[in-house]
């Protein structure tokens, strides 16, 4: 429980640093600012969260894995962070919004190919976005990703819940009860998220200090819905994949519930990309396997491209 509560503090750690070494920066998308945090110097690598709609806050510790002569760019997706406005116009989440709004951080970072590090839905969204542009990839890792299409979406959510003591579901189905109560969306869904964290680990109690880590506002169920309901109308990222011909790390925890076979997916979607699995972790390997984690991305970064 050390290691992870040591990986939670250095996403403090990494704001608190000096101002040259991590600075909070913007820029206008569409009426919209986005907002990224820089740590580090050199390459970036931007750090996608997962969700949709979750922060980017429980990334910040994966910046401390990037070896030296990278720089991480912790980005807070359009309706998350401080990339929320006071308005959401829910027309603009959508797929080619996203994808977008990527590309102009690559303008607004001044780089001819990105470098992109996307976790779960991050990993969707950073395949998306090399379907798209093909041509402005550098590189992608992809960590626990979801799929090139939804199939996934089938036994993800079966295989959480086989993993739920009946005291986690009891907690779940109560904070989905208080949505119909009149509690407030962001605490309901923060708190029904605290609740099946367990179903997303190897480590039960690994699980429980990272849930105690969410802090309300951390999720937004709307960007959630609104991204789903585009992607369900069309979302089929094999073909534009079949373009890219950069290198690809895919990391997959044994007992992610997303399950191996999604990551086999991906790997047959990329040619040439390799794919490393790790055993007793689930769906955030930086936490349960620390070690490994940091070897794959290392060698994967040092090694010339083919």
């Amino acid at each position: 429980m050390a290691r992870i509560l040591a990986f939670l503090l250095l996403g403090a750690a990494l704001l608190a640093s000096s101002p040259a070494r991590v600075q909070q920066e913007s820029f206008d998308r569409g009426g919209i600012q986005l907002h990224y945090t820089s740590a580090g110097t050199g390459t970036p690598v931007v750090i996608l969260s997962g969700g949709p709609g979750l922060n980017v806050d429980y990334m910040l510790p994966v910046a401390e894995f990037l070896p030296a002569g990278y720089r991480s760019i912790a980005f807070e997706q359009r309706g998350t962070g401080r990339s929320r406005p006071q308005a959401l116009d829910p027309a603009t989440l959508t797929l080619q919004t996203v994808v977008e709004d990527l590309e102009a951080l690559r303008l607004r970072l001044q780089q001819e190919r990105l470098n992109l590090l996307g976790h779960s839905w991050g990993g969707m969204l950073a395949m998306a976005y090399a379907a798209a542009h093909p041509e402005r990839v550098d590189r992608l890792i992809l960590v626990g990703s979801g799929g090139p299409t939804l199939e996934f979406t089938q036994w993800f959510g079966d295989n959480i819940q086989a993993r739920l003591r009946p005291e986690d579901v009891e907690a779940r189905d109560y904070w989905r009860a208080a949505a119909k109560n009149g509690v407030e969306p962001g605490k309901v869904a923060i708190e029904a998220l605290r609740a099946i964290a367990p179903g997303y680990f190897f480590d039960r109690k690994l699980a429980l200090t990272f849930a105690g880590t969410l802090a309300e506002g951390q999720l937004h169920t709307d960007v959630q819905d609104r991204l789903f309901a585009d992607m369900r109308r069309q979302y089929d990222l094999r073909p534009g994949l079949q373009g890219l011909k950069r290198p690809v790390l895919i990391l997959q925890g044994h007992q992610d519930p997303i399950g191996d076979k999604t990551a086999e997916d991906i790997h047959a979607a990329l040619p040439g990309s390799t794919l490393v699995y790790f055993n007793r972790c689930g769906h955030f390997p930086w936490l349960e396997q620390p070690v490994a984690f940091r070897e794959a991305i290392a060698g994967f970064l040092s090694s010339p491209a083919k």
